[in-house]
């Protein structure tokens, strides 16, 4: 229980940062539990018992470990919470001028101590209608003109975007060789270590992939196969997109 403690405690410090939201939210809720009846049956005892799930180390030691733990946390409605118990503080106010100011208070204080996710660096432009990044669209392009339900191994930048561009695409591993919920089972877990290695063995990569039916391999743009491994296990290159290089063995 004291390692579940020191998790919970982690995923807890990573979650709200600083801190400065997580005190918002804590005032709030006092706020609420203080002042607000309806909003105490309605909102801080159902929170009150999704916070004791989320942080309960019992439960965490027996299910949440699993799962990526942090994400449990949105289901506790800490922005509502804020939400409401400013609304309430401003029309408990009596005078309008109260009202504005300390609307514009809590704003200007959200505003000087929040943070613009979009400037983190995790974000970027896309360039079309599917959401993906462009070079995955075009070497999905590439593998559904060969083939309707093209069977294929991915590099990691393309498993989750791949199956988001077309549900046709048929991969071998996606993030359960990540270690996202679903285990990886031994022959995914040899070819995602393989396709990742700086020293790529592409005559274990295409024997894979050829007596297991994946017609498509993609690899990074600065691992390219000898020409004599390709013959052997009738592959060829296709094309290369951006960073990445598509190996095919249809069509023959």
């Amino acid at each position: 229980m004291e390692e579940a403690m020191y998790q919970i405690t982690h995923w807890c410090q990573e979650y709200y940062g600083d801190g400065f939201f997580l005190m918002m939210a804590i005032v709030s809720y006092i706020y609420l539990f203080a002042h607000g009846k309806n909003e105490k049956k309605r909102l801080i005892y159902p929170i009150a018992l999704l916070v004791f799930c989320v942080l309960n180390p019992l439960l965490y030691f027996l299910v949440f470990y699993q799962i990526i733990y942090w994400r449990m946390f949105w289901v506790i409605p800490d922005a509502l919470v804020i939400a409401c118990a400013v609304t309430k503080l401003v029309k408990a106010s009596e005078k309008m001028l109260d009202k504005v100011l300390i609307l514009v208070m809590v704003l200007a204080f959200l505003i000087y101590n929040g943070t613009n996710v979009y400037e983190n660096g995790g974000f970027t432009f896309i360039q079309n209608p599917e959401k993906v990044d462009q070079p995955v669209k075009e070497v999905c392009d590439i593998m559904l003109e060969l083939e309707d339900s093209p069977r294929c191994i991915l590099p990691r930048p393309l498993l989750t975007q791949a199956r988001q561009y077309s549900g046709q695409i048929q991969t071998m591993y996606g993030r359960n060789v990540q270690g996202y919920i679903l285990d990886a089972n031994e022959d995914q877990w040899g070819m995602f270590y393989k396709m990742e290695s700086g020293t790529v063995n592409f005559n274990f990569i295409f024997r894979v992939a050829s007596e297991q039916g994946y017609h498509f391999v993609v690899t990074y743009e600065w691992h390219e196969a000898l020409k004599s491994v390709l013959e052997k296990y009738h592959f060829r290159e296709v094309d290369v997109v951006g960073d990445y290089r598509i190996y095919y063995s249809g069509g023959e």
